[in-house]
């Protein structure tokens, strides 16, 4: 009896050990867990992970200088990122000045000759050599564009303003070409179609005025330069409960759903187009100015059906992304 006494005692006393234990090592994870989440947060934020007496030797130690050498080498790439973007800026400008200047002067000396008594056939040639010198122009122009906003060398600014007076610029900017074509232009949106913030003829939307015209004018160009004469191309716009969207639909070719997720990587035009004008960047660059102010753009067509180009802006928030 004396026996089961002492062998009950000391299975009492080695559970109590065991969940003693058991406690104390559930505490020094717990312990360690928390002081590596620090450890973390601070390398999230910068900062090299604090470290003491007590963990210079430990596991928790030997976590720290790993994060601590990790964050150097974060800190070194960032450096070289911002040097590389740096010189990045500086030669995009240096090109943008380069072929700006003559460029110009080109057309200037295209003005002068244009301005003499010169025969027929020179004339026609140097419409057609003005012709040239503009895509020229646009070529470079379109290039230094799509460079800088690739880079980060623009900065895409969100500001609160009324969305319908961006889009009046964009659509002001392609009347032209579709006057010459006899194309319609239509704007839907307004009053019942839209909901949320609005006042009057207003809505109030977080975005880059600027880029934001420079998108849907992309969308447009595209719209009138793809339908035949005598088309329409309508603009609508739509204040979801997330999402603005602005729509460009016109009486186009259309897109068939195999290509459409092609047309807006770079340089992409389709096969049939080739002989029109373009250079397969509008697209592209409306796609990233979309994404740089934290929306998207998609397409709905059917070849022979037209194109409905979408452009989705997020409703919320003030955003500056670089």
């Amino acid at each position: 009896m004396d026996w089961k006494m002492i062998m009950l005692a000391c299975a009492i006393a080695l559970a109590g050990i065991l969940s003693w234990k058991l406690w104390k090592l559930k505490q020094d994870v717990c312990e360690f867990a928390d002081r590596l989440d620090e450890s973390l947060d601070a390398v999230l934020q910068g900062r090299k992970p604090e470290e003491s007496a007590d963990t210079q030797d430990s596991l928790l130690g030997k976590v720290n200088e790993k994060l601590g050498r990790t964050l150097h080498v974060l800190e070194t790439k960032n450096e070289e990122n911002l040097r590389g973007k740096q010189q990045m800026k500086e030669l995009i400008s240096d090109i943008s000045h380069q072929t700006r200047t003559p460029v110009a002067n080109q057309k200037i000396y295209l003005e002068i000759l244009k301005d003499m008594d010169l025969p027929g056939e020179a004339t026609e040639f140097l419409n057609k050599l003005e012709h040239q010198t503009d895509r020229l122009d646009f070529l470079f122009q379109s290039l230094v564009k799509m460079s800088r906003l690739e880079t980060g060398v623009i900065q895409i600014r969100k500001e609160r303003g009324d969305l319908f007076d961006t889009l009046a610029g964009a659509m002001a900017a392609v009347v032209p070409a579709a006057s010459k074509k006899g194309i319609a232009l239509e704007v839907e949106g307004g009053g019942e179609k839209l909901s949320g913030e609005t006042d009057k003829n207003r809505l109030l939307l977080s975005h880059d005025r600027k880029w934001t015209e420079e998108a849907v004018y992309n969308l447009l160009d595209n719209a009138v330069k793809y339908t035949p004469e005598g088309g329409r191309v309508t603009l609508c716009v739509e204040k979801k409960e997330i999402f603005t969207e602005i729509h460009v639909r016109d009486t186009g070719k259309g897109i068939a759903l195999e290509r459409q997720a092609q047309i807006f990587t770079r340089f992409y035009r389709e096969p049939e187009v080739q002989d029109l004008e373009g250079l397969g960047i509008g697209l592209y660059l409306t796609r990233k100015i979309a994404q740089l102010q934290g929306g998207y753009v998609e397409v709905r067509s059917e070849a022979g059906k037209g194109a409905d180009f979408c452009l989705f802006l997020p409703n919320a928030g003030t955003l500056t992304v670089s």
